[in-house]
């Protein structure tokens, strides 16, 4: 029940700021590396095998080719990936869509906490 409360208050927080216009935040590519921080960003990036981390509100964020490990925590965010491995979300509302996976199954691995997060094939 605590955890709930937690994800809540953080959820209200960052719609909050989503609610007060807030247009903020970094993003950055370092080598194979992706990290996006903030609130309504809109980029595409490249991978060729890194690892990406968003956080934040209402992002839309793609990403071509191969991604490693793909993290995506906050509110209201959606990541599109071509090609991913694994995928982790946490916080409430956050999808991410991706096209293949370089398993067996063509499935990524998939951990999932809080509430109306998803992963769909597209």
């Amino acid at each position: 029940m605590n955890t709930i409360k937690k994800a809540l208050a953080v959820s209200v927080f960052f719609i909050g700021l989503h609610w007060a216009g807030a247009q903020t935040g970094t993003s950055s590519q370092n080598g194979k590396s992706i990290e996006v921080n903030g609130v309504g960003n809109t980029k595409t990036y490249s991978s060729d095998g890194g690892n990406a981390v968003i956080a934040g509100v209402e992002n839309a964020i793609t990403i071509n080719g191969q991604v490693a490990r793909l993290t995506v925590s906050g509110s209201g965010n959606k990541v599109y990936t071509d090609k991913v491995s694994r995928i982790i979300i946490e916080g409430t509302d956050n999808k991410v869509f991706y096209n293949t996976a370089p398993t067996k199954t063509g499935k990524p691995a998939v951990s999932i906490t809080g509430v109306g997060n998803g992963v769909q094939k597209r």
